[in-house]
């Protein structure tokens, strides 16, 4: 018997549509997940809740912030550069995760779960290890030098120089060797406020952790920069933001980065990672660090209240 398949017709490639449907659909997907089984939390991040009173915060107006971000996804498409909008597949831990062989080639990948498949403006970055987040030398691409009065210095102050020099070389000779040897994934990279598109993006497809402050700030900034972005025969923004929203946004995303920069010594401190790993042979050291600070925040309290408060922060 002889049988016919019926083939659905191929449609052409829609890059406008696809691209607009891989900017929303993590933000559809919390809005959907937090419109159901959304509750208020107080911030994951347990340094962040002496900012808020150790108030748990509202899933709702998080579900305002990504329904505006979905207001504006069509504007982030980079529509001047198509060559942007590529499928590509990238591995982002520049650990011991991909091997290559001594002509430099790939030849293996563990660990693929931090692999993503994304448009090429969404997934171009600079890897964390050489990123050397907020130093102004390293985000105006100068290349980097140490200071003349090096050898003057006291062998600590020249450590510390030799040390921020590598960081800021290490970032320099990523982006100056990628513009050389990878001109496309550079292209992503200067492509106007590229930084500011993927952040929204990925503030707006994450997993809310109490937070709702990161994204409503970078809207806020886009809010700002709209005519650079789209041009000056865009239409007007469609979110707007009065002096005193954005004047309290703004303070509590510092006192936020404050907080977090808190957390991040307390960590030295203990020695353990970004993600609170520690090798197995530290683990009984780093606990007893862990106790000792956590007296140490526990004692410097002042009122009982504020000695609870404190006890839930379980560092």
């Amino acid at each position: 018997m002889n049988t016919v398949s019926a083939l659905a017709p191929i449609r052409p490639l829609d890059y406008d549509q696809d691209c607009l449907a891989a900017l929303t659909a993590g933000a559809k997907k919390e809005i959907a997940y937090l419109s159901m089984f959304g509750k208020p939390l107080q911030p994951f991040q347990r340094l962040r809740r002496e900012t808020y009173n150790y108030q748990p915060q509202s899933h709702l107006e998080h579900i305002a912030n990504l329904k505006q971000y979905l207001e504006i996804a069509p504007s982030l498409i980079p529509r001047s550069n198509p060559a942007l909008h590529r499928p590509v597949l990238r591995h982002p831990d520049l650990q011991p995760n991909i091997f290559v062989s001594d002509g430099l080639e790939i030849t293996g990948l563990i660990d693929r779960q931090h692999a993503t498949f994304l448009r090429l403006f969404l997934q171009c970055s600079i890897p964390d290890s050489p990123q050397n987040y907020g130093d102004v030398v390293s985000e105006s691409l100068q290349e980097p030098s140490l200071p003349s009065n090096f050898s003057e210095l006291s062998l600590e102050e020249q450590e510390q120089r030799a040390e921020l020099f590598r960081k800021r070389q290490l970032r320099y000779l990523y982006v100056r060797l990628t513009s050389e040897r990878n001109p496309e994934h550079y292209d992503a990279l200067a492509y106007d406020f590229s930084t500011l598109r993927r952040r929204l993006f990925h503030y707006a497809s994450d997993p809310w952790e109490g937070d709702n402050v990161t994204l409503r700030s970078n809207l806020i900034s886009l809010s700002r920069k709209w005519a650079d972005i789209n041009g000056g025969t865009a239409p007007p923004c469609p979110l707007a933001y009065s002096d005193a929203e954005s004047n309290e946004c703004m303070r509590l995303t510092r006192a936020q980065a404050e907080a977090d920069e808190q957390f991040k010594v307390c960590q030295d401190l203990i020695d353990v990672g970004s993600e609170d790993w520690v090798p197995a042979n530290q683990y009984e050291a780093a606990m007893e660090r862990n106790l000792a600070l956590k007296k140490d925040v526990l004692d410097a309290a002042e009122t009982a209240e504020e000695s609870n408060d404190r006890r839930e922060l379980d560092l």
